[in-house]
C-alpha cells in the first residue's frame, strides 16, 4: 500500500499503524499488522532512518495514531521477526 491509498483507507477506516524498528535505525511502516506502506513506484516496504522522517512523511494524522515497534532477542529466538521479513 503506498501514502496516497493509506491516507484514503484511514479517512474510511483508521488501521493500526506500526513504526517497525528493523536494526535500531531503519523503520517500515505495517499497516494492519501485515501490509506493508510502499513507495508509489517501487513494492518493497518503504524505509525510514528515523522516527522524525518517518512521522514527516507519513502526516499528523497517521501518526498520531502511530505505536513504535522494537522487536527484541527474544523475539528472533521465538520466531516473530520471520514476520518482518514478508
Amino acid at each position: 500500500m503506498n501514502l496516497k491509498e493509506l491516507h484514503r483507507e484511514f479517512r474510511d477506516h483508521p488501521a493500526p499503524i506500526e513504526l517497525v524498528s528493523t536494526e535500531g535505525d531503519i523503520y517500515l511502516c505495517r499497516i494492519n499488522g501485515d501490509t506493508w506502506l510502499t513507495s508509489q513506484t517501487d513494492k518493497r516496504p518503504m524505509q525510514f532512518h528515523s522516527i522524525f522522517q518517518a512521522r514527516e512523511h507519513l502526516g499528523k494524522e497517521i501518526s498520531a495514531n502511530m505505536e513504535l515497534v522494537m522487536p527484541t532477542a527474544y523475539d528472533e529466538m521465538i520466531g516473530e521477526q520471520d514476520r518482518l521479513h514478508h
